[in-house]
């Protein structure tokens, strides 16, 4: 009792595994999943207080399933910084992939939950001035895959250039592209040779494996271009296909890098 006389708040996954009645670790995982409701209103805390008089209701369609690793896709916009550690703090993640980010075009099903935001890891980052496909993930096989195969996964770019009147001649863009295509000795690892080719007269598209920072910029200068902007298209397998600046979407089950 309360020094006002009135019961003291319980824990909901004590009030519901009561209710149900089931064992507390299943009401927790009822809890979790998004799937009960405390006077209208989905409580995903099962560490939640709540009074005698609150109604808490499971829905119907419930399942008690365990919480599958989420990885996460997302479409980084240019000049966003990224926090300097392995693992995006929730607070961070709660206001980036909030619902009204999500990509209408995500045709996963999964229902949102705060569970999905904890212990995103950070995979292949990108620089803060650079734009396009990051991942964020809970699951450490797709993390390894990532990290542990850095050297030999492929990344497709956009990279932007500066107006240069010698780029009007062909002769000079194509030697740019020979530039490219040529082994790189790059802060004391050995690159493997780019593949690039012209989109237009101020862009490149280029796909080199490996992800070492500073790696594009260095093969853009070593040709004697000036880069003002890096956008990446490509992971591994993985694209950004129609994915909008700013949004993100789960990766499907099917989906490998």
């Amino acid at each position: 009792m309360s020094e006002t006389g009135r019961p003291e708040p319980q824990r909901l996954a004590k009030r519901l595994a009561a209710q149900l009645p089931c064992s507390r670790s299943d009401a927790e995982n009822y809890i979790a999943g998004g799937w009960v409701r405390v006077d209208g209103v989905v409580v995903e805390e099962p560490m939640a207080r709540v009074r005698d008089e609150q109604a808490v209701v499971l829905d119907p369609k419930a399942k008690l399933e365990p919480q599958a690793s989420m990885t996460l896709v997302w479409h980084k916009p240019a000049n966003r910084v990224l926090p300097d550690e392995p693992f995006l703090p929730e607070a961070l993640a709660a206001k980036w992939f909030a619902g009204g980010f999500r990509f209408k075009g995500d045709r996963s099903g999964v229902r949102p939950l705060k569970a999905h935001l904890h212990k995103l890891q950070i995979v292949a980052p990108l620089g803060t001035k650079a734009s396009g496909l990051m991942v964020f993930t809970q699951n450490p096989s797709v993390a390894r895959k990532i990290t542990d195969d850095a050297a030999q996964m492929e990344h497709e770019w956009l990279a932007e250039v500066a107006e240069d009147p010698a780029l009007e001649d062909d002769a000079r863009r194509d030697a740019v592209l020979k530039s490219l295509s040529k082994a790189l000795f790059f802060d004391g690892w050995t690159v493997p040779t780019a593949r690039a080719s012209w989109q237009s007269e101020l862009r490149l598209r280029l796909a080199i494996k490996g992800n070492l920072p500073g790696q594009v910029a260095h093969l853009m200068e070593r040709a004697g271009l000036s880069m003002t902007a890096l956008r990446r298209l490509r992971l591994g397998r993985i694209g950004l296909a129609s994915l909008p600046v700013g949004e993100w979407r789960y990766l499907m089950p099917y989906e490998r890098f």
